[in-house]
Parts: C-alpha cells; structure tokens; sequence
C-alpha cells in the first residue's frame, strides 16, 4: 500500500490541498440555486439566466477537475477516481485512508 512514502509536512499540505478542493467543489454545487435567484430578481430574462448557468457550469467543471486530480499521500493514486468513476467521498477510492486522516493524533 506504502508506494510512495511522504514525510508528515508533505502529507499535512496534500490533504489541506485535497479538503479545500472539495470545499470549491461543494461551494460550487450549492451557489447555484442562489445564483440564479438573485440573477431572476435582477434581470429575468433568459439571456441573464443563460449566461450566469454558463459561468457556474464552466466554474463547476474547473473544479471538478481540481477534485479528480488530487492525488491521495499514501497511496499515490487519484483521491476520488477509480477507472473512470468520480465518487466525491470522505475515503480514499484504492487504499481507505480517510479526508481528515492528518488530524487524527
């Protein structure tokens, strides 16, 4: 499982990385439904509505990808993806290790 054994600093800042990628993604997800009422009160036609869904969908795509390629420290492989399955979990997809596993004394 060990295939690529990182020193504590090194493993510390990869999984800061990875939570605060997931906190984009997860902003990202719920500032939809916000963003396109506040674009409705102000402007309601479709244009407005089209172009807000454009740059949230653009927005989300980007940090889609930041959630797929973060690698996990112990293992070396890709946090969230197995094959070509995204699942957007608190474990490592290939050896289990756990989001916040660097601040478990």
């Amino acid at each position: 499982m060990d295939n690529n054994p990182v020193d504590q600093v090194t493993y510390t800042e990869v999984m800061k990385k990875t939570r605060r990628r997931r906190k984009y993604f997860f902003a990202t997800v719920l500032a939809y439904i916000p963003a396109i009422l506040i674009t409705h009160s102000i402007s309601p036609t479709n244009i407005a509505m089209g172009t807000v869904f454009g740059i949230w969908l653009v927005v989300l795509i980007f940090t889609t990808f930041l959630v797929t390629l973060s690698k996990c420290p112990r293992c070396g492989n890709y946090f969230h993806m197995n094959g070509l399955t995204l699942l957007i979990l608190r474990k490592c997809l290939h050896c289990q290790l756990h989001i916040s596993a660097d601040k478990i004394p």
